[in-house]
């Protein structure tokens, strides 16, 4: 059996006790310092898969340590999409070798104010994928 490349993007989260922040980070750092701590890991065979778009490695840190919820959008998302839209057409509507590129591009442009909900991915999915 032939070997795959996989991608994973891992972080843990916890608390130590220590008299300052700095003594913090040095055992938070330390395999074999005394903390309680949690291990997230995500693994994906696509190399590039956004696992928390737009958010920078800082903010992602800050949001697990304060246990605050991310919300992972994916091209499976715009196949889910696309096939609830193709059930009540009858026909295939859209070229899914462009879900990744229109992913990519709702990530890009969005606000954060006014974030990505499904008909987000239904917008993108009619400009980019639908075919002619």
């Amino acid at each position: 059996m032939e070997s795959k490349n996989f991608h994973f993007v891992k972080y843990e989260f916890g608390t130590v006790e220590a008299d300052d922040g700095q003594l913090a980070g040095q055992m938070s750092a330390h395999p074999l310092a005394p903390k309680k701590s949690e291990v997230l890991i995500i693994v994906s065979q696509k190399m590039g898969t956004p696992v928390f778009p737009n958010m920078g490695h800082q903010e992602i840190v800050e949001r697990l340590s304060h246990l605050e919820t991310v919300l992972i959008w994916k091209e499976e998302h715009f196949e889910q999409k696309a096939k609830e839209l193709e059930s009540r057409t009858g026909h295939s509507l859209f070229d899914r070798s462009k879900f990744i590129t229109a992913l990519y591009e709702m990530i890009k442009d969005h606000s954060r104010d006014e974030g990505i909900s499904w008909s987000t991915v239904e917008n993108y999915l009619t400009e980019f994928c639908k075919k002619d």
